[in-house]
């Protein structure tokens, strides 16, 4: 992780902001290739972004509507939205597989946010495509009160559950038994390998959570990256 800092800047609204700003680490996490940024500006940017992507749900063209094992809805192409904040976290997502990877290419083949309502979860899968995924928490949505550190039940808790990661195999190696992942916060980025399964636990507030989430690989990868149209086949999450 020693790629060269970025001085790159976003104009928003009101302010011109880094794409990384300087106090922004990157950190391992339990299992040494998941790694976590945490970004403490998120007033500049958070409620503008939130509000953007409720309004482009129901977009004909970006927004896609999905049974609860998938999302509730899925608004696509964070590049295409015209709006300087989407603009600012997707150049942050690039960045932080840019650095990870020590690479100065980011390709995207996939970007996305993810809209839950109460009811709605993620069942276990991996990424097609995706030397990386990277998911963003832009809006935990959980009532006020409720205890987001306590990783309870119900709180649509992002997971991974998967054989390859020891914290999942607490009984027997390579036996997935604990789903787990690192406790969520609104401003935390996360990057993984592509092929680790995760999941997302059922939501039961009233929400909307939302979280941003991008397929990347240092070069572009040719053709669609949505599979076939196909009934029980969800989309990515």
């Amino acid at each position: 992780m020693t790629a060269a800092r970025t001085s790159e800047k976003i104009q928003l609204a009101d302010r011109a902001i880094d794409v990384w700003p300087d106090d922004v680490e990157v950190l391992d996490w339990v299992e040494p290739n998941v790694k976590i940024a945490v970004f403490n500006d998120t007033e500049a940017y958070h409620p503008r972004l939130v509000e953007r992507t409720l309004a482009l749900e129901t977009d004909p063209v970006l927004g896609k509507a999905f049974p609860g094992y998938a999302g509730s809805a899925k608004v696509y192409h964070l590049d295409r939205w015209n709006y300087p904040e989407a603009e600012l976290i997707h150049r942050r997502a690039q960045e932080l597989f840019k650095r990870v990877l020590n690479t100065p290419n980011a390709a995207v083949d996939l970007s996305w946010a993810n809209i839950y309502r109460e009811g709605d979860y993620c069942l276990p899968h991996s990424h097609v495509r995706a030397t990386a995924g990277i998911v963003y928490f832009l809006e935990l949505g959980l009532e006020p009160g409720a205890d987001s550190a306590s990783g309870g039940a119900g709180q649509g808790r992002f997971m991974f559950a998967d054989p390859r990661f020891k914290v999942c195999c607490r009984e027997e190696e390579h036996a997935m038994t604990t789903p787990g992942g690192p406790m969520a916060r609104n401003g935390m980025m996360i990057m993984f390998p592509g092929k680790i399964v995760h999941m997302v636990d059922v939501f039961k507030h009233p929400g909307p959570r939302i979280t941003l989430s991008w397929n990347l690989n240092e070069h572009f990868v040719p053709g669609s990256p949505f599979p076939e149209p196909a009934a029980d086949n969800p989309q990515p999450s």
